[in-house]
């Protein structure tokens, strides 16, 4: 039996970002949800979350990858496929590709815009998600860098600029 590695509609909508941040970011094959891309409408942060927790489930699994993310998302055997849409179930149809591009231009995080529920699944689910990387990955925070540091560097560059 398929398993699909799908978002969870009872999770806000900046759980469900920090899942697209993550798995585009990581190796999940985000190109089916760009503008123009097959699976972009709904053009809802829910929506592009289930394709990019599946893609990203999909190419790592073999490794040891789980579907979990923090609790944002969670296995299911009801394939979340749509017209136009089709979630792969494995890692050869996800397209392992590792980054999106997007006019030959590799992109950076992926913002869709913000929505609602799509495709409401069950509870359950296995295991947990990539550890140690997927908060800060998707925050857009610099590893090893403390915020304070960060701002004042920022702060100081501006200032050359005047």
């Amino acid at each position: 039996m398929a398993e699909f590695c799908v978002c969870r509609s009872d999770q806000p909508a900046t759980a469900l970002q920090k899942v697209i941040d993550f798995s585009c970011g990581d190796g999940a094959d985000c190109s089916s949800i760009l503008q123009g891309g097959g699976c972009y409408n709904p053009n809802t942060v829910a929506a592009h979350c289930s394709w990019a927790a599946n893609s990203y489930y999909q190419n790592n699994k073999a490794k040891g990858a789980t579907c979990d993310f923090g609790g944002a998302a969670t296995i299911s055997t009801a394939d979340p496929s749509f017209s136009g849409c089709t979630f792969p179930s494995t890692a050869s149809a996800s397209g392992a590709t590792g980054t999106t591009t997007v006019g030959g231009a590799t992109t950076g995080t992926l913002s869709p815009g913000v929505g609602t529920g799509f495709n409401g699944t069950g509870m359950g689910g296995s295991g947990l998600g990539p550890a140690g990387t997927m908060d800060g990955a998707a925050a857009g925070l610099l590893p090893g860098v403390h915020p304070a540091a960060f701002l004042a560097a920022a702060i100081l560059s501006l200032l050359a600029l005047h």
